[in-house]
């Protein structure tokens, strides 16, 4: 069960980010996994719970990767929050279908009692909280200046704009794309530093 999950998990994953959510069938999916439609309904639903695991392994093996780069890293809040962002746009950029197919496609709730991605996933809590941490630390040392939370949420909507960037428009020609990340920390950082 666990091959065969990994299998459609990692199909539908292609298949989303190529050919858009909503036009992709669960058959269509079973067909690329090399799998009987029964098998996928037994494991999935339907598209969304097949959604919502790519989103809990991608964010799962993100989590390792910021873990990974935090680990040893005893610098002072800024640096460490710069190796984070550094790592998260890395992160994105190793997986681009992953990030078009968890931020490009808008999660809905349609049955009652569904919650969104964002409410309910185990492994966005960790990863937030790899940034949160280090901030909530810079903002009682006095370093960092405004709300933890609201930090955190600017920090995210500016790494996210430089992995749309590099990712949705690959054709583009970015100036260092692989030194985009930790300009745009620089200034956050210089931004949210107290004066």
């Amino acid at each position: 069960i666990g091959m065969a999950r990994a299998r459609i998990v990692a199909a539908a994953d292609k298949l989303f980010a190529k050919g858009g959510y909503e036009v992709i069938s669960m058959r269509a999916v079973a067909k690329a996994a090399r799998c009987a439609p029964g098998t996928l309904y037994t494991l999935f639903p339907n598209k969304r719970a097949i959604l919502r695991a790519i989103g809990e392994d991608a964010f799962d093996a993100l989590d390792r990767a910021l873990e990974k780069a935090a680990a040893g890293n005893h610098q002072p809040q800024a640096a460490r929050l710069r190796q984070l962002g550094i790592a998260y746009v890395a992160f994105w950029r190793a997986h681009p279908d992953d990030f078009r197919t968890l931020f490009l496609i808008e999660d809905r709730v349609v049955e009652p009692g569904e919650r969104y991605f964002v409410d309910s996933s185990k492994s966005l809590g960790r990863v937030v909280a790899r940034f949160l941490d280090p901030i909530e630390d810079g903002v009682a040392a006095r370093l960092l200046f405004g709300h933890p939370r609201a930090l955190v949420e600017l920090m995210f909507c500016a790494l996210h704009g430089v992995c749309c960037g590099v990712i949705a428009m690959p054709e583009a020609r970015w100036t260092g794309p692989e030194t985009m990340a930790g300009q745009m920390m620089d200034v956050l950082l210089k931004g949210f530093a107290r004066r």
